[in-house]
């Protein structure tokens, strides 16, 4: 064990990687700055902080320094789940970004369970957590800001009985078939309709937004929205397989014609098929309730402290200037429902999306390895670094509130994947290791795994220039903490 004195009346410039050694006065630990990190050194696992004075009466700090701790890693190619069924029962009711394939989170849910433990996913999306919670009988939380990721949520885990649905759906069907063309039906107004849709598209969405609001039960009501929700996305002038919105090349344009009842019928049949499904599968005497707020983790949320005994959760990569902004992947099936505004909304309030209030010399991570990371894209580009601050600064917020909740003893499954910025790969795994650290999460191990599976573009633009990309994330990190006793 080294010991060393630091002398807190030297002022010397840091160099933010070696934090025993300063880069302008090349002395061990001893100028004003070094002991301005002294704070940070527990996490560094070094003990024994103290000042001291020497023989004039000058202070001192003596440190001494533990052994770096070892934080397990496996790579497990039984999580890749390469060419599994990812649509049984209702995860195959909408398309959305970034999914987890549901193989993991029942997986996590098996593994970390406890009797009648409470079940938190922070950051739901389309519910795919929530729907495996309910078919292994937990009762749940899920929390999204985007009213769309909401509604899926919701309707993945709410049992309906199929004959219903297939009843509303024979009526809709034979009034579809007998609307006169002559009937004309209110469209929505919002900017850039005939952009983003063809006329004989909008008046065929209209017919069919006009139907489904004529079914009196709301929970069949919002069944039928989600159907309509992924037509508008299919049928809208948009390029296929884009998280944001692009516009199809013109000569595409010319032959697209889609036909809207019958691509609304076909996933109306498939939707039926999959509630039917997990309606028979669920054992309906156990009553499980799975509840979505609208709520940001970021805050403290309506949850009782240490109510929730499991988190499963795969939080943003990172910010939706860069990776997906589920915002505009949202928009066209927002306006539709009347909804406008709430898509921009969406990607300003993401992780990340909102400028600081205060200067950034305000704020601080205790996590050295995101420094380094922070200072090294800096170099390169200053506003990405602010960018990958702001992100960070929103996902450790989350961690003060999913830490509350837990209760002592509970365990948080953290989903992510390690992204570049300015061809700087960030280390999202461990980030989110030392943010566990801070507030009482200790890592129990990581299992990497492969993505084959999930719905993620393979390249992205980290560097903000038009047709500069790069490979984006091949692995995906199962981060397991454990809230100490």
């Amino acid at each position: 064990m080294k010991n060393y004195t630091v002398d807190r009346e030297k002022i010397c410039v840091y160099d933010g990687y070696n934090i025993e050694q300063c880069s302008k006065c090349q002395s061990i630990n001893s100028c004003k700055y070094l002991r301005s990190q002294l704070p940070l050194f527990e996490f560094l696992k070094i003990d024994d902080v103290t000042e001291v004075f020497d023989t004039k009466g000058i202070p001192q700090i003596s440190i001494s320094k533990k052994k770096s701790i070892y934080r397990e890693k496996v790579v497990d190619h039984s999580w890749d789940y390469l060419g599994a069924n990812t649509k049984e029962y209702t995860h195959r009711l909408h398309n959305y970004p970034a999914m987890m394939i549901p193989q993991v989170a029942g997986r996590l849910i098996e593994t970390y369970r406890k009797k009648d433990s409470v079940l938190l996913d922070p950051f739901c999306g389309s519910g795919t957590v929530l729907v495996e919670a309910k078919l292994f009988g937990l009762n749940s939380y899920g929390i999204d800001i985007n009213p769309l990721a909401r509604l899926l949520s919701e309707v993945k885990t709410t049992l309906i009985e199929p004959y219903l649905l297939v009843r509303i759906k024979d009526k809709m069907l034979n009034n579809l078939k007998n609307i006169p063309d002559v009937i004309e039906y209110k469209t929505p107004n919002f900017h850039n309709i005939d952009f983003w849709f063809k006329k004989s598209v909008i008046k065929k969405l209209a017919i069919i937004k006009n139907e489904i609001y004529k079914i009196r039960d709301e929970e069949i009501k919002k069944f039928f929205l989600i159907v309509f929700s992924e037509v508008v996305r299919d049928v809208s002038n948009t390029r296929n397989n884009e998280f944001k919105l692009y516009r199809m090349p013109e000569e595409k344009l010319f032959d697209f014609n889609p036909d809207v009842f019958k691509i609304f019928v076909s996933k109306l049949e498939r939707n039926i098929l999959g509630m039917k499904m997990f309606y028979e599968k669920i054992d309906k005497r156990k009553n499980v309730q799975a509840i979505i707020l609208d709520e940001d983790t970021r805050d403290k949320t309506s949850l009782k402290n240490e109510s929730i005994g499991l988190v499963v959760t795969s939080p943003p990569y990172g910010d939706s200037k860069t990776t997906v902004a589920y915002g505009q992947f949202s928009r066209l099936s927002l306006q539709w429902m009347g909804l406008e505004g709430e898509d921009l909304a969406i990607d300003i309030n993401s992780l990340g999306g909102k400028e600081l209030k205060l200067p950034l010399s305000y704020y601080t991570f205790s996590s050295i390895l995101l420094q380094k990371i922070l200072y090294s894209i800096g170099e390169k580009d200053k506003w990405r670094a602010r960018d990958v601050f702001r992100y960070f600064l929103d996902l450790r917020q989350c961690f003060i509130e999913i830490s509350r909740v837990m209760h002592k003893g509970a365990i948080a499954c953290i989903v992510i994947g390690n992204r570049s910025v300015k061809g700087i790969r960030i280390p999202s795994d461990e980030i989110i290791c030392d943010f566990g650290d801070e507030f009482n999460l200790r890592h129990q191990k990581t299992i990497i795994r492969s993505i084959p599976n999930k719905r993620m573009p393979s390249r992205n633009s980290p560097t903000n220039i038009i047709g500069k990309t790069e490979e984006t994330m091949l692995n995906e990190y199962i981060v397991i903490l454990q809230k100490e006793e």
